[in-house]
């Protein structure tokens, strides 16, 4: 038997964080870089490329820590809300990419949310900046039926990305979570992603997680994951690493979130993916005391993450 709601609520929260800072320290360096500096892994938080202090979290968890702040404040999904509480929350510093940087400051200066997302890139941002934060989502709404599921997602995401890939990212990764959550046994991974497929059946996604599903029939190694999908910022490129890693290593979820930031690429956004994926199945009792411990916890640090996420699932209980 698996661990109680809660626990999994605080699991996947920490869980993003965990990887966000794990992968943190080797961000956009190569699989192959990685392991000549590192030849058994990065395993402990390290110096983070972004200079921030020790154990300090990036946009991922800040922005994921914004969305369960906004949902908690409305006691629903308010798009307007989410864009506030984004541009509320945003710290520059924490790694964000340039062009989310100009979104958030136009959404600071009183830009209109339903617009800002278009406002660099005619079809919208295909970055993994909308998966990498949607675990509320996943946690509270995953188990909805695809159309309501997929309203929730958008009015989450929309102001920042509304390329149909982003959006099918973000929606495959909360319904993820939500089996995640609602499973009472170690999920078996070709079932797991059969309960995918439908969701997107004309998507990019739809022929990434058909490749993902032959990498895990075939037992293959991170280099063919790495060869298969690049671990980029796209998020067709990050999100099936992170569900591969999850999956894979899907009875250890510590070595789960090591294996998916030692891919190499984006890697605190695919460590903070892994995360929340594990951290939803297994709750809070997996953690490694050295990263609990060394985990950032002033303001909106390691204690807020974590009544944060508690008040998650109380809401969820109502």
């Amino acid at each position: 038997m698996l661990v109680q709601r809660k626990e999994r609520f605080v699991g996947a929260i920490l869980g993003c964080a965990f990887g966000d800072v794990l992968g943190a320290a080797v961000e956009m360096q190569s699989r192959q870089e990685i392991l000549l500096q590192h030849p058994q892994l990065v395993r402990d938080f390290l110096p983070s490329q972004q200079g921030l202090g020790f154990g300090c979290y990036t946009d991922d968890t800040e922005m994921t820590l914004a969305l369960a702040r906004s949902i908690l404040r409305k006691k629903e999904v308010d798009g307007a809300d989410c864009a506030a509480a984004y541009a509320e929350t945003f710290t520059p510093e924490r790694g964000y990419g340039r062009s989310a940087v100009q979104v958030l400051t136009a959404l600071q200066q009183g830009a209109d949310w339903l617009s800002s997302g278009n406002m660099l890139f005619a079809d919208g941002s295909f970055g993994n900046g909308a998966v990498m934060r949607i675990a509320p989502i996943g946690l509270l709404y995953g188990l909805l039926d695809h159309q309501q599921l997929y309203q929730k997602v958008k009015l989450a995401v929309w102001m920042t990305h509304t390329h149909p890939e982003a959006i099918d990212a973000a929606l495959l990764q909360a319904r993820a979570i939500g089996l995640m959550l609602a499973a009472d046994e170690l999920p078996d991974a070709q079932g797991f992603l059969e309960k995918l497929f439908c969701f997107v059946p004309e998507s990019t996604l739809n022929v990434k997680l058909q490749g993902l599903a032959l990498l895990l029939n075939r037992f293959a190694t991170a280099d063919e994951v790495v060869a298969e999908f690049g671990c980029g910022v796209r998020s067709a490129d990050s999100w099936p690493p992170a569900l591969w890693a999850a999956l894979r290593f899907i009875d250890d979820p510590e070595e789960a979130i090591v294996q998916a930031v030692n891919l190499g690429g984006d890697t605190d956004t695919i460590g903070a993916m892994t995360g929340a994926l594990v951290g939803a199945l297994h709750g809070d009792q997996w953690f490694p005391t050295r990263w609990y411990e060394q985990l950032e916890n002033g303001t909106a640090g390691r204690d807020e993450l974590i009544e944060v996420a508690e008040r998650l699932a109380e809401f969820s209980a109502c």
